[in-house]
């Protein structure tokens, strides 16, 4: 009996923190073979994902449209997870919408946008919760899901901030005391912040392709666990036994500790600066008062239990599956990784040219 043929599902944004397990997902299925668009083939990510069965290696960037249409040329459905860090907030506009129109054109047959909560709108068009790498995400799903699933069904999956960012990132704590004590110290309100847990990401992805007559023209909007970081003290609390604090601090304190250098634009890749660019500040005084007020608190976890009975379920659950002490356990966040590689790469350059002149 003959085997049959899988569908291919392009993968944008593959080497980032939801696209590893939407790849591994995709491509232990006996349904889908994966497609991975990336700028650097050669890349320790990249090699990983090609090294997976059912997967192959693209070279191309986000922000290439005669690339974007090879991308998308030939394939069944489509992941597009662009990179707001990298592009900005404007230029994340401009090829989100052209991704989603070289989609239409080139037949694709299921797009899915890795969306994110449009703030600004959720709070009432209040600006001091505008924020760009969030904003942007959520105009273009607004867009793609205005546009009908006639021709082409659409899903949006919306994915607020990773659980696994305990680990490294914006909720990692701060200071980790002698006795074992661990603080947070941030600006953050008590409200409920909707956490996703990693793992879990590609199960929920590849549910979507499977079921485009309940995903079509939905917004799935994801969480593991909904939590205030008084909920985060006392899950750490009962998984370790020890003491765990969160210390309330002003924007005017945190700031400058957190920013990566003085007026550091949001799109730390450096790309050139206006007036629209918004700083790094800017950026995520907007993000911990959306998240720390609770605005972001919409997820139906009843739905999500049905879609996945075996996911994680709780912060709690998600400590003890990862031995959750407190401490960094690598690097989460790609943009992070790739940034840190570089400053060792000039690093190293600085040094070897400092050799050569003694």
């Amino acid at each position: 009996m003959s085997q049959i043929a899988r569908k291919e599902i392009l993968v944008i944004g593959g080497t980032g923190a939801q696209g590893i397990p939407v790849v591994k997902a995709l491509s232990a299925s006996s349904t889908y073979s994966v497609r991975v668009l990336t700028r650097d083939p050669s890349s320790k990510r990249a090699q990983e994902l090609a090294s997976l069965p059912n997967v192959t290696l693209l070279q191309g960037s986000q922000d290439e449209q005669k690339k974007l249409h090879e991308a998308f040329h030939g394939v069944y459905g489509a992941w597009v997870n662009l990179d707001g860090f990298t592009l900005g907030e404007m230029k994340e506009l401009f090829y989100g919408f052209r991704a989603y129109e070289i989609a239409r054109h080139e037949k694709v047959q299921h797009y899915v946008w890795a969306n994110c909560d449009y703030a600004l709108r959720i709070a009432g068009w209040d600006e001091q919760y505008h924020w760009g790498h969030n904003d942007a995400k959520g105009r273009i799903g607004d867009f793609i899901l205005a546009q009908g699933q006639q021709s082409m069904k659409s899903t949006l999956f919306t994915v607020g901030p990773y659980m696994d960012m305990l680990l490294d990132g914006m909720f990692h704590p701060s200071e980790v005391h002698e006795d074992g004590t661990i603080v947070w110290e941030n600006p953050s309100e008590d409200g409920k912040i909707p956490l996703m847990a990693l793992d879990d990401v590609g199960v929920f992805v590849k549910w979507i392709f499977d079921h485009p007559e309940r995903s079509a023209g939905i917004n799935l909007e994801m969480a593991t666990d909904q939590v205030s970081f008084s909920d985060i003290t006392s899950a750490f609390t009962r998984v370790t036994g020890r003491t765990a604090i969160h210390r309330v601090i002003s924007f005017e304190v945190y700031l400058p500790k957190r920013e990566p250098y003085p007026n550091a634009p949001a799109n730390w890749a450096g790309n050139p600066r206006d007036e629209a660019t918004m700083t790094w500040r800017e950026n995520f005084t907007a993000w911990w008062k959306f998240w720390g007020s609770g605005k972001g608190a919409t997820r139906d976890m009843a739905l999500l239990d049905e879609i996945y009975p075996g996911r994680i379920k709780s912060l709690e659950e998600w400590m003890r599956k990862v031995d959750y002490q407190g401490g960094k356990q690598g690097t989460v966040l790609k943009d992070i990784e790739d940034l840190l590689s570089r400053r060792e790469s000039e690093q190293e350059r600085g040094d070897s040219q400092l050799r050569s002149k003694v």
